[in-house]
């Protein structure tokens, strides 16, 4: 079974603040289906249903939406182990359209549930998984990848695609949960290239109340064009504000408000997007440096 890393969590007002979260880009002009059964046909037309495309990444799926183990899997916190899901599993899916180097792909997000999935770890029993499909010219599971991290995990508001340019769409994915006073959440921005899931951009937010504590930190994604590249680069930035104290502490201190940013950039040497920004790497730090205080 999968064992994802443990990312301490996020209290509601951090919810809160993650609506304000901002994605820029163009619209991508995403299809999504609002209701589809295991029996649906994938397009209209062919005779590929939704189970059938399932059964590549749960060779025993049943009408009954259950089955007892994936094939194995990268995910987010292990991308070099590969490990299957086992249980008693129950599922269910939600599709998207989306593009990827000018063709039209189809995306499963697939939650599991099964008492023995992910042990040890605040989401136990549960695993999120996407699963990227070819509908053309037959239909063919090119990757998949387990995407949960912590207690909730989805497509930021909801919203599935990020347009990067008019060729190309990625995903931002978030996990989260919250302790009384503090919300930690990690958001993730995958693309697919050349059939495979891929990585973007990787932020950790740490958000705290009380005395001296006050921290709220918010984030944009923009897509830029990178003349000459493969696919445009990815501008982040994280807005970080402290509030200022009430005067009921007892050492009231004033707010202030940071910004960070840094590009994230498509290497073809590597065949990855890297980043070198040193304004993130001292955000990440500020922000471990807080988790591990007392």
């Amino acid at each position: 079974m999968i064992s994802t890393k443990l990312i301490m969590s996020a209290p509601l007002f951090v919810l809160l603040a993650f609506g304000c979260l901002r994605a820029e880009g163009r619209s991508s002009g995403v299809t999504t289906f609002q209701s589809v059964e295991l029996t649906s046909p994938v397009q209209n037309g062919s005779k590929t249903t939704y189970i059938d495309l399932l059964r590549e990444l749960l060779p025993d799926i049943q009408p009954d939406a259950t089955a007892h183990r994936t094939i194995p899997l990268r995910s987010l916190s292990e991308p070099r182990k590969r490990e299957s899901v086992t249980g008693d599993i129950k599922l269910d899916f939600k599709p998207y359209r989306f593009r990827s180097e000018g063709r039209r792909l189809l995306m499963l997000w697939v939650s599991l549930s099964a008492e023995e999935a992910n042990a040890g770890t605040p989401y136990e029993g549960e695993a999120v998984v996407l699963a990227v499909f070819r509908l053309e010219p037959d239909a063919k599971m090119l990757d998949a990848l387990e995407v949960k991290t912590d207690r909730f995990t989805g497509f930021w508001k909801d919203r599935a695609l990020f347009a990067l340019d008019s060729r190309n769409d990625a995903f931002i994915v978030y996990s989260t949960h919250w302790n009384a006073g503090e919300s930690y959440l990690s958001l993730d921005m995958l693309f697919v290239d050349a059939g495979r899931l891929k990585e973007i951009a990787s932020l950790f937010l740490y958000e705290t109340q009380g005395c001296g504590a006050n921290f709220t930190e918010t984030p944009t994604f923009r897509a830029l064009s990178d003349a000459g590249n493969k696919y445009p680069k990815v501008l982040v930035n994280v807005k970080l504000r402290k509030g200022p104290d009430e005067e009921t502490c007892e050492r009231p201190s004033r707010g202030y408000t940071r910004y960070f940013q840094g590009f994230y950039r498509w290497s073809s040497a590597k065949g990855r997007y890297v980043s070198n920004s040193r304004q993130l790497d001292s955000f990440d730090k500020f922000n471990e440096r807080r988790v591990s205080s007392p």
